[in-house]
């Protein structure tokens, strides 16, 4: 972490260190802006603006007012756009508004979805 070598910090970076870490958007913040990250990301807050990640996980409190497009993404808040994911999980407290895009799909009694649903193919 606080190594000298730039090498060797270079090296942490490509190997996939990003992908582990997790940045959280806590229930007070409101953030105006898109989101582009590799690691995982929970959302309790705000986002105002596109979400692209490896992994969303997001609170009963979260609201997304944008797309999101991740690997994996467990839903539980409100959610006013597109959603594209991989493996997608809408809990019991989901309100989603937008288009649904995934390929592995699992929703829980009580979640409401105001959109289409679309199977896509994996790559």
């Amino acid at each position: 972490m606080f190594s000298k070598d730039p090498k060797a910090r270079a090296g942490e970076r490509r190997e996939g260190k990003a992908s582990r870490a997790l940045s959280i958007i806590g229930a007070e913040v409101v953030i105006s802006g898109d989101i582009v990250t590799r690691a995982r990301l929970h959302v309790d807050g705000r986002i105002e603006g596109d979400v692209r990640c490896e992994a969303l996980s997001q609170g009963e409190s979260g609201t997304i007012a944008g797309s999101i497009v991740a690997e994996e993404a467990s839903l539980a808040g409100l959610v006013e756009g597109t959603v594209t994911a991989r493996q997608l999980t809408v809990g019991p407290t989901a309100r989603i508004t937008g288009d649904v895009f995934y390929e592995t799909l699992s929703i829980e009694s009580g979640a409401r979805i105001d959109g289409r649903f679309a199977r896509r193919d994996g790559a």
